[in-house]
């Protein structure tokens, strides 16, 4: 009997502290790894439940302490609180991201589930302390609590309805945290999930606090559950007196060169009515990320207005126009007086007599480019010989790589387009402005 107690304590002295360096050393590893969530759990373990289990063993195999001392008690209690505190770490590892790193993306439970299973840890290891180590009776407590919940019940009405709808949220999940949604003319980023409400970040970068209840309610639009592909409509009117066939051309290749606009499913341009003053267009295109949405509108809105300029068509608007028209010379005379000036300050076009200059001034039209427009495209026909009256533009080609290359960038007076004056030949060159 005296070997065997004095193997228990050779276990005993020898045991804990390796178990505290080990645990110790572990901790260090993991730190320096990036897992503070791991961390954690493994020094509540070392600091409180380690030592707890270590000074009841002392008291009760050793000194022989009786348990139903209020000395034992109180350690098994301290003991009790430890295990608490080490199972609400335990579900920081094992419920949340953040003590996956690598699998921040397919790993997340809602805050909901995990204060939930905080409560039911709290209340099963309280409810056994004080059963089985106070010997308190709570059959009383639950006899108490029966009559109370009614009370409660009246009382909590609306909170209990936010509880219920964030169960039922949950349950269904109609959507999770970083997916952007939309319920009646409210949209915004899922940001938080909790027992009483959901948080919301709009475009305005303004957080919505929405009651649970109220979104148990709503119809509920999920622009990123299962696919990410999201389409958004852009209508806009055009002049009867421009052909819908060209508009829409006008207004697809002006999508198809949207930054972030997808082109494959290709942007969709659809005659969608005739209205008093303007002839109804629709633009369905998409996306992937909902946070461009703004960007992209911004961009295809302006792509909208320089194409519309250099191609002749009309955004009309619904007022009256008085035009007073003074007896001067007609505008288009001063206009091809005002190209023909231009030409003629062009050095390689001197050798023409003023005749040439006027004819050319008379075919010549003024197209208008906003920056980043192609206005030639390598391996297609060049629409005709363009000169540069202002601004700039740049010229590039397709390597072996099928990587384009700028090879010049041009100025006021420069031309290009020179294979319009070729019949049947593409364009070599890409320009962007």
């Amino acid at each position: 009997m005296s070997q065997t107690l004095w193997l228990k304590a050779l276990i005993f002295i020898v045991g804990f502290p390796l178990i505290t360096i080990i645990l110790g050393e572990l901790i260090d590893r993991l730190e320096n790894r990036g897992y503070k969530f791991i961390t954690q759990l493994l020094v509540n373990i070392r600091n409180l439940v380690v030592p707890s289990i270590a000074i009841w063993i002392l008291l009760h195999q050793f000194l022989a302490t009786e348990r139903n001392t209020i000395t034992i008690k109180a350690i098994e209690t301290s003991i009790g609180i430890a295990m608490i505190i080490a199972g609400l770490s335990l579900l920081g590892v094992l419920l949340t991201s953040e003590a996956k790193p690598s699998s921040r993306h397919i790993w997340q439970v809602p805050r909901l589930f995990l204060q939930i299973a905080r409560i039911l840890v709290v209340l099963c290891i309280s409810f056994y302390v004080l059963s089985t180590i106070w010997g308190v009776n709570l059959s009383n407590l639950a006899t108490a609590l029966g009559v109370g919940s009614l009370v409660i019940a009246l009382a909590l009405q609306n909170t209990l309805s936010n509880l219920v709808s964030g169960f039922l949220l949950l349950f269904d999940s109609p959507f999770k945290v970083g997916d952007w949604i939309q319920f009646g003319d409210v949209e915004g980023q899922v940001e938080d999930l909790n027992w009483r409400s959901v948080r919301l970040r709009t475009l305005e970068n303004d957080l919505l606090v929405v009651p649970n209840s109220v979104l148990d309610q709503e119809t509920i639009y999920n622009y990123h559950s299962g696919n990410p592909l999201h389409a958004e409509r852009y209508i806009i009117g055009f002049s009867y007196d421009d052909p819908p066939n060209h508009v829409k051309r006008v207004l697809q290749r002006a999508a198809l060169e949207t930054k972030n606009m997808l082109d494959d499913p290709t942007p969709d341009v659809r005659t969608l009515s005739y209205d008093d003053f303007a002839i109804t267009y629709e633009v369905k295109y998409y996306l992937t990320d909902y946070n461009y949405v703004e960007t992209i509108h911004d961009e295809f809105s302006t792509r909208i207005f320089y194409a519309a300029k250099r191609n002749g068509l009309t955004i009309p608007f619904p007022i009256r126009t008085l035009h007073h028209i003074p007896q001067q010379r007609p505008k288009r005379a001063d206009y091809i007086q005002e190209v023909s000036d231009f030409l003629r300050s062009l050095s390689y076009l001197a050798f023409l007599d003023t005749d040439d200059i006027s004819h050319l001034a008379e075919s010549a039209v003024l197209h208008i480019y906003g920056t980043g427009d192609r206005v030639i495209i390598e391996g297609e026909t060049d629409e005709g010989f363009y000169i540069i009256r202002n601004g700039s533009l740049r010229l590039y080609v397709t390597d072996a790589h099928q990587q384009q290359r700028e090879i010049a960038h041009l100025a006021k007076s420069d031309f290009f387009g020179e294979t319009a004056l070729l019949i049947g030949e593409a364009s070599l060159v890409t320009g962007i402005v």
